[in-house]
């Protein structure tokens, strides 16, 4: 059994903003709306100034356009970060303003590289051969823990 982790990182707190994070990221279906805020209010947390966001479907962290319209709203940086081991995926993405940057590799092929390199890749194998300890060492240059997300 791997290790299976998906989150969005947003930059300052915006916990009392989830409602306008959920909208713009599609949570909301028209039914259960009221349900899917209540648990997304349980799950979200603030920590190290950031609002940090479990996905545990892996859906939306790789919904590029949903992320870079958030911040663009927030008007503040969006981390995503995926790690599953069992179908080797590894992945971040970092948006603000005009600048995005996104990587994703599963099973050891790049699925996406796009944009300029970012600071908190410096020392990290950014490449084919990227693999759990690499994202875990980037949310950690950010401050955020990943396995406690």
């Amino acid at each position: 059994m791997g290790f299976s982790k998906a989150v969005i990182a947003i930059k300052g707190n915006h916990l009392d903003h989830l409602e306008k994070v959920a909208a713009i990221l599609n949570y909301f279906d028209g039914v259960d709306d009221q349900e899917v805020l209540e648990e997304l209010s349980a799950t979200a947390k603030y920590e190290n100034d950031w609002t940090l966001i479990g996905d545990a479907e892996m859906v939306y962290v790789v919904e590029d356009d949903l992320i870079g319209e958030l911040s663009q709203e927030l008007n503040t940086a969006v981390y995503t970060f995926t790690v599953q081991t069992a179908s080797a995926s590894y992945g971040f993405s970092y948006f603000q303003g005009d600048k995005n940057r996104v990587f994703l590799v599963e099973d050891g092929e790049i699925i996406t590289d796009e944009g300029e390199s970012i600071p908190i890749e410096k020392d990290q194998k950014i490449s084919e051969y990227i693999g759990e300890e690499d994202i875990v060492a980037i949310t950690g240059k950010l401050g955020i823990s990943l396995e406690e997300a």
